[in-house]
Formats: structure tokens, sequence, C-alpha cells
């Protein structure tokens, strides 16, 4: 089902979310219901707010490099050529995650990787049995 009530939407990044939920809520302003579309325009906006602190967020060359794909040494580099805006220090620099480039799944190398909410990298040492002599 797609359209305006669709249930469940396919978007490739949470702000593609802002459209969807302002275009229902003009369906439902246009079609006579407009305290549901009332609370899609509030989601919206709440939403925006939400993208907006979370892109203003810095992380450190070490923690943008796990969520961009590229190594801590090429974003350091990126930040003292002038390519990526320094919102540190001089010795320390760090970078605002709406500023952070994302390494192309085409491109040779590391691809970027989803956020890990849950799990943990497994020792794969633990999971190898080992021969007894």
């Amino acid at each position: 089902m797609s359209g305006p009530f669709a249930l469940v939407v396919a978007v490739q990044h949470p702000a593609d979310l802002l459209t969807e939920w302002r275009q229902r809520a003009a369906h439902l302003e246009q079609y006579g219901d407009p305290n549901s579309a009332r609370l899609w325009k509030l989601a919206a906006v709440e939403l925006e707010h939400v993208l907006q602190a979370l892109g203003a967020e810095t992380l450190t060359l070490t923690e943008a490099a796990a969520l961009s794909g590229y190594s801590a040494d090429h974003l350091g580099w990126l930040v003292k050529k002038g390519k990526l805006p320094n919102h540190g220090r001089k010795n320390a620099p760090r970078i605002r995650r709406a500023d952070l480039p994302a390494k192309s799944p085409t491109k040779p190398g590391r691809p970027c990787q989803p956020s890990r909410g849950h799990g943990s990298v497994t020792n794969i040492s633990k999971l190898v049995r080992r021969r007894q002599p």
C-alpha cells in the first residue's frame, strides 16, 4: 500500500520522513480531519528539531571515522586543509555530525557502517575451537 495512508514508509534517511509526514498532514487537512493533520504537523516539527540537534552534535575524529567509513587520519587531514570545519580546538579537532562525509559504497575501502544500536563486536578467536594436541 502506498500513498498518504501507507502505515510504513520506506525512507533512505530520517529527514525524508519530514516530507512524508507533511504530505499526510496536507492530505488529512484537505479531506476534513484537521485534528489529525495538526498532530502530523506537530510530529514533523518535533522530528525536525531532533534532526537539527543531532546534526549539531560534535564528534571526535575517532567517533567520526566509525560513522563515516573514512579513517581518523583522513578526517584530520580534511580538517587541517579546511575542507571540513573544525568545531573543536587546534590540537583536538571535532567534526559536526551534519558536516560528516559519508563514504560511497561503490568506492574502494571500508564502507560506511550503520550505527550500532545494539550488539557488539565479537572476537573471532573465541568462536574458533582450538585443537587439542
